[in-house]
């Protein structure tokens, strides 16, 4: 698990929530699957998912191989996303980047946690 992952995992035990970590019914891995409330978690390294803040650069040797990567990995989450928002499932997706700025991580644990709660 790692370090991002485990921030979350944290979250969901101090809200109570039960939940899955990287659940084997998929045809992809989620990292967090709350049954009871339909919620696929995932959480996006800012590198290997090309977020565009200043943690996702482009290595400048092999550039053109790690694009390719890039685009590979950006078209694999569009399309899971799409495929699972069809099945009825909701998708929330947080950045690394996020966990590692408080006031951006508090912002984005309280609207999970109303989403959870079921008030949005």
């Amino acid at each position: 698990m790692t370090q991002p992952e485990k921030i979350i995992e944290k979250f969901l035990e101090d809200l109570q929530t039960k939940y899955e970590f990287q659940p084997k019914n998929f045809h992809f891995k989620p990292d967090f699957y709350t049954k009871e409330k339909n919620l696929i978690i995932n959480i996006h390294g800012c590198f290997w998912h090309n977020h565009g803040c200043v943690h996702s650069r482009i290595p400048e040797k092999n550039t053109n191989y790690w694009l390719s990567v890039f685009e590979k990995n950006k078209a694999r989450d569009y399309e899971n996303t799409k495929k699972l928002k069809a099945l009825g499932y909701k998708i929330i997706n947080i950045w690394e980047c996020v966990l590692n700025d408080e006031k951006a991580k508090a912002r984005t644990f309280k609207n999970l946690e109303l989403l959870i709660n079921g008030a949005v």
